[in-house]
């Protein structure tokens, strides 16, 4: 592929090397840049595709791996084998493209750039040839073959063998770029490199070509210059008696330095000013000090390359980000689309901002407040995070902030507990330490204790409130309306049900306070007991609105049960038929239950709260796959949860015959508050899906809406757009407005995004760029002495043997017939596949999980947060599961 700078596939950094790359993105920035073109990785390929070229290659290779011979002569050999080896005629057709775009009686450099050349981790600098003042076709072939071989230079090859880099995936590019014939050159580094600071910047210069000074023939003079205000701090002028220039055989050569030059600073205090500019440019560009050469051409400067330096202390390059998903993978489980992604960042600052009008922090302090406000969530690889700086400052908001912090990680699920000496750089906002501020936040105290007494009529309000409005937007002809009347809807919708969310998160915050508590009081009074009492405390709370569709769907299934020839056509039809077919039969009374359900549910789907999932509306066919599961497993009746009452009642007398007097008091008034806050936070986030199903309609229309307008290929597509984009549409705030290409943009990124990503991330400076994002492999904690395989945290007691089914999204089989379910997270609309299980195993999750909370209402032995299950485990095996203990042993 032939690369430049105008490529739209050019973000593959592999496809063009480091120095192709950073050219690229030099370039997008507007930086003073030779004219340049790159010969993409893929002509390197088809070159290893030629005749034998790859096989006699990695036969070298392999001699050089086992020790018969060394890098010296391994350079030799692959030497001799590029030049004996025509270049593919595609080469030569591309070149011909290329010098008619740069000009073909320029002079040009031809330089290697290897796609693992200048990361963060591996510096190629000098390794790999480059060669200046080429002019010609036939020379220009002549140095791209040079340039592939120099990958395999004898340095190169000891490079990547002590670096352990895999000498088989050696891919190189090459740079074709005008030639300028500079008076002055250097290197511009963004930081100290010597002293490892980035306090200043500094330069090194010579005259003529930068060769003199990268291959150490020449000294050069250095100035150390200010990185915040540009001042010259410092500069070394060193004697210049001889420099490198072009001569008449094309070439560099020595040549003298003029007299009058030979003891002057090589950068007048322009140049240098204009080299600060360009430096601070490339630091904003790529938020990490940079290894920069440049060169001066008749007072012009031109950048010709960079590349991150590499010998510092990560720790001073960028602010740092922590990003976690143990909690929020729950509802935003595997990869999430644009629009949702940006749905529920839109949402989430509109229900915090609330949250501390609630609590009476001042609207001054709130708009200050708005940086991490509007930054609660991250997408990193398609995948949703917290970021958990954000919800610290947050936290910050209330008094008691360690106490609340450790609150917090419980609610989340995070496993892994902020250190203090990070948790010390996140502090509440600084009005907060004035005497002002401290009365503010007694103030704030007093309005959350409030709280606590009154929380129970404040959710009944709500969702009174909720039920009218809900039953308003319901009602509309959604799929009627235009897209522009759409809009107004969803601003409808947005100022008078998502603007009125104080009593939910209100809930949860008390919901975070009182479970922690509740478990710390645990941990701290009842060490003796059961160390999973406190989830046999909270079962059989019963009422949960998230059980009623999962009820409904039961009694559908009873119903159904009475009459054979209807129960043999549920499990005997096509899931995705099954509407069709009962509306075809003689059970009009049944069709008419279903299409009952359809009317009060039809909102549910798995991965539910992701605004692309198809809901039952859209797609009744899971409806009847949970019925035929029922049926099969013979479970039609709702679930008898005198078992949970019965466990409850025995914890409590376990707790009440431990404990006395205002411990005993303390304990069971922490505990029911513990009760209700979990389950009006059940019932808070029904009414949130319920939300989220009116949006749903709402965007699947005006998708369908932009497609007949020829605006996207597919209703579908705008998925891949973000609401500000969709909104942008109608409100004419675009200020590109190719649909087309950007859904095209998008989906060819989240096509390179894997599930392989880490529950917990630190990033520094520019998220996206040098930091890793890949799941590090999480091993099972196997038992030593063999009694279990894998362990995570009980949430259902109870000990059965069965056959595990893995199921990891809704486009799986989703049979079920009394099987061990596995999956790696789950939601709220998982909840309908669990009658037709006999126990739950969840990789990740947390106590207050939705799937944990369920489970112990249904009674279905449950354990969650399980390293390396879906790994470990495969549909088919058999297992012991234990889930007092949060065991699985594999027994078959």
């Amino acid at each position: 592929m032939l690369v430049t700078p105008h490529s739209t596939l050019f973000f593959a950094k592999n496809e063009a090397g480091g120095k192709g790359y950073n050219l690229y993105l030099m370039s997008q920035a507007g930086l003073p840049i030779p004219e340049w073109v790159v010969f993409g990785k893929r002509y390197f390929h088809l070159f290893m595709q030629s005749a034998g070229v790859q096989a006699s290659l990695n036969n070298i290779l392999e001699s050089l791996q086992a020790g018969k011979i060394t890098a010296a002569q391994c350079e030799k050999e692959i030497h001799q084998l590029f030049e004996s080896t025509p270049l593919p005629p595609q080469v030569e057709a591309s070149l011909n493209e290329a010098l008619n775009h740069l000009g073909p009686q320029n002079v040009f450099s031809v330089r290697s750039s290897a796609a693992d050349e200048d990361s963060l981790s591996h510096s190629f600098a000098g390794q790999l040839s480059s060669f200046l003042y080429v002019q010609g076709a036939a020379d220009i072939l002549k140095y791209i073959r040079l340039c592939w071989a120099s990958a395999f230079s004898e340095r190169s090859l000891v490079y990547r063998l002590e670096n352990k880099i895999d000498l088989k995936k050696i891919s190189v590019s090459v740079v074709l770029q005008r030639m300028i014939d500079p008076d002055k050159s250097g290197v511009l580094f963004t930081c100290d490199p010597v002293a490892k600071k980035t306090d200043s910047f500094v330069a090194s210069a010579v005259y003529g070509v930068g060769e003199g000074l990268v291959s150490g023939a020449l000294d050069a003079d250095s100035f150390w210059i200010d990185a915040k205000t540009g001042g010259l701090l410092r500069q070394e002028v060193v004697e210049k008696t001889e420099m490198m220039r072009r001569a008449n055989s094309g070439h560099c050569e020595l040549q003298k330095v003029a007299a009058d030059l030979i003891n002057v600073p090589a950068l007048n205090s322009s140049e240098l000013h204009g080299l600060y500019k360009l430096g601070q440019k490339l630091n904003e560009q790529y938020h990490r000090p940079q290894d920069i050469e440049w060169a001066i051409e008749n007072g012009k400067i031109y950048l010709l390359q960079t590349r991150p330096v590499t010998n510092l202390d990560q720790d001073l390059i960028g602010y740092p980000n922590l990003w976690d998903n143990s909690n929020i993978i729950e509802s935003y489980g595997g990869l999430t689309s644009p629009l949702s992604f940006s749905f529920a960042l839109r949402n989430y600052k509109a229900v915090y901002v609330q949250f501390c009008e609630v609590l009476g922090v001042p609207n001054e302090i709130i708009k200050d407040m708005d940086s991490y406000l509007g930054n609660m969530l991250g997408s990193l690889n398609g995948r949703v995070y917290y970021n958990l700086f954000n919800w610290y400052k947050l936290v910050g908001v209330l008094p008691g902030f360690k106490q609340n912090r450790e609150f917090m990680e419980t609610m989340m699920g995070v496993s892994e507990a902020l250190s203090d000496e990070i948790a010390n750089r996140i502090k509440p906002h600084p009005s907060w330490d004035t005497p002002a501020g401290r009365i503010r936040k007694i103030i704030t105290g007093f309005n959350f204790i409030k709280y606590h007494f009154t929380i129970q009529s404040v959710v009944d309000d709500f969702l009174k409130t909720f039920h009218r409005d809900y039953d308003r937007f319901r009602a509309m002809p959604l799929k009627r309306l235009r897209g522009d009347q759409l809009v107004q809807v969803y601003q409808d919708m947005e100022r008078n049900m998502l603007g009125r969310w104080k009593a939910p998160i209100i809930n949860d915050f008390l919901c975070m306070v009182h479970f922690g508590l509740l478990r710390k009081l645990t941990l701290k009074w009842l060490s003796q007991l059961d160390p999973t009492i406190q989830n046999d405390l909270l079962a059989g709370e019963g009422g949960l609105e998230s059980a009623e569709p999962t009820k409904a769907l039961l009694r559908l299934a009873n119903k159904a049960a009475q009459y054979p020839e209807l129960h043999r056509l549920i499990e005997d039809v096509d899931p995705k038929d099954g509407l069709e077919a009962i509306n075809q039969s003689q059970y009009q009374e049944f069709y008419k239950s279903v299409l009952d359900y359809l009317d009060r549910f039809g909102f549910r789907c798995m991965s539910e709260m992701k605004l692309e999932e198809i809901d039952l509306l859209t797609d009744p066919s899971y409806l009847f796959v949970c019925l035929k599961n029922y049926l099969k497993a013979g479970q039609t009746e709702i679930h008898d949860d005198s078992h949970e009452k019965s466990l409850r009642k025995q914890a409590e007398e376990k707790v009440a015959g431990h404990l006395t007097g205002i411990k005993k008091k303390i304990y069971f008034w922490v505990l029911k508050h513990a009760r209700k806050a979990v389950k009006n936070r059940e019932n808070t986030r029904f009414a949130r899906t319920r939300i989220y199903g009116i949006a749903r309609t709402i965007f699947q229309t005006m998708g369908e809406d932009l497609a007949s307008q020829q605006a996207i290929e597919h209703p579908r597509d705008i998925f891949w757009l973000t609401i500000e984009e969709v909104f942008g549409v109608y409100n004419g705030t675009l200020p590109s407005y190719n649909m087309k290409a950007l859904v095209t943009l998008r989906k060819s990124e989240y096509a390179n995004f894997t599930e392989e990503t880490d529950p917990r991330i630190m990033t520094r400076g520019a998220v996206y760029w040098n930091n890793a994002f890949i799941k590090e492999v999480e091993a099972p904690a196997a038992d030593a002495n063999g009694e279990w395989d894998l362990k995570g945290l009980p949430c259902c007691p109870g000990i059965l043997e069965g056959t595990v089914k893995v199921i990891m999204n809704p486009s799986d089989n989703l049979e079920l017939n009394g099987e061990i379910l596995v999956t790696a997270r789950t939601d709220p609309g998982w909840v309908p596949l669990y009658p037709a299980i006999s126990g739950l195993l969840v990789e990740r999750g947390s106590l207050l999980s939705h799937s944990a909370i369920v489970a112990r209402e249904m009674g279905i032995p449950a354990v969650v947060s399980i390293p390396g299950l879906t790994k470990t485990l495969k549909s088919g095996m058999k297992v012991r599961i234990d889930g007092k203990a949060g065991t699985i042993k594999i027994i078959g």
